[in-house]
């Protein structure tokens, strides 16, 4: 079985190769994040003007990963972009920190508690 899925890996590697190029390579012009409308132009220019070499305060600096979809569009690119721009592995510029929910539920709905039951007028 692993021997069959082995092959199938090849083929699709094969067909879909990884580009040689990175994010470190885009065009400033190109939307790096589209949430917060970010080009990889200004994480470039943020980049050397604040000297970052983390993914966090890159996020802190510009915004990058923290509009609605909370970095899962954009943080691997920007991860690219950071790594590229300081010459660093990607392992070492990190990732994006977890966040809260974009719009937080209602304490009686996450705890099926029935609002009525405490409503003084029922």
């Amino acid at each position: 079985m692993l021997a069959r899925i082995d092959r199938l890996r090849d083929l699709l590697e094969a067909a879909f190769p990884f580009p040689s190029h990175g994010a470190g390579d885009i065009a400033d012009d190109t939307l790096l994040c589209r949430c917060e409308e970010i080009r990889a132009g200004d994480a470039r220019r943020a980049i050397a003007r604040f000297s970052l070499t983390e993914m966090n305060r890159l996020k802190a600096v510009t915004r990058i990963g923290m509009g609605r979809c909370q970095g899962r569009m954009c943080g691997a690119a920007a991860a690219e972009l950071l790594a590229a721009q300081t010459r660093r592995d990607i392992g070492a510029v990190g990732r994006l920190r977890a966040q809260a929910p974009i719009k937080p539920i209602p304490l009686a709905a996450g705890l099926s508690i029935d609002e009525r039951q405490h409503d003084p007028a029922h």
